[in-house]
């Protein structure tokens, strides 16, 4: 009678064990320029942070070092927009808030890292960023590089993201990857390339594209 019980207990226990469900997402991740007063525009930068340019190196302007080896990046906070997801979900649309550390050669190539949030909703609200209950947030790391042999000089970042989800999205998890084409020292709009070299990308962005896998449980 003991052991009968034993298995029912068992065979209960595995009836009500929550099912495991794993979505795949692609989508864009479209950097938005701001609008100055006199009309130009300005990279998608909201806190500039710090940086420290090594081996003797001076700065010439925000993030771009003359001379030396290097470039360190601290805590440079940027926004864009999460969109386009594949299939359409509106869980993964909205307003992309990330920030970076980066350490970086004299060529703006090498390690980077940094935390990343995604709020649901219209993603030039930027009020969301503090009034926001419901989102995903996690970290990334990755590198970027240079690629040769190109019409513009490139600079890809390859990146692993993982996160979870708050709010209204509590006990769902998140993984992925993104791809970031960037033609300036420092990683910025293509809005703000020259127009010839606009036409020669075919565009003004995505600058990212992304992959992601969501899992919960029901």
């Amino acid at each position: 009678m003991k052991i009968l019980i034993i298995v029912l207990a068992s065979l209960f226990a595995l009836s009500v064990h929550a099912e495991t469900t794993v979505e795949r997402f692609t989508g864009d991740d479209e950097w938005m320029p701001f609008m100055m007063p006199d009309g130009s525009l300005a990279p998608n930068i909201i806190d500039p942070g710090t940086y420290i340019c090594t081996g003797g190196g001076q700065s010439v302007e925000p993030f771009v070092c003359e001379g030396g080896n290097g470039i360190v990046i601290q805590g440079t906070q940027m926004v864009s927009c999460a969109t386009n997801s594949d299939p359409y979900d509106e869980r993964i649309e909205g307003l992309l808030w990330f920030d970076i550390t980066a350490i970086w050669d004299a060529k703006y190539t090498g390690p980077v890292a940094g935390r990343w949030r995604i709020i649901p909703g219209a993603c030039g609200d930027l009020s969301a960023l503090e009034s926001a209950t419901t989102y995903w947030e996690g970290t990334y790391k990755g590198r970027r590089r240079l690629e040769t042999g190109t019409d513009l000089p490139t600079w890809v970042s390859k990146l692993r993201l993982v996160g979870h989800g708050v709010g209204d999205l509590a006990g769902q998890t998140v993984k992925g990857r993104e791809i970031i084409k960037t033609y300036y020292l420092v990683p910025a709009p293509w809005e703000l390339l020259p127009e010839e070299f606009q036409l020669l990308l075919g565009g003004t962005g995505p600058e990212g594209k992304w992959v992601l896998k969501v899992r919960s449980e029901d």
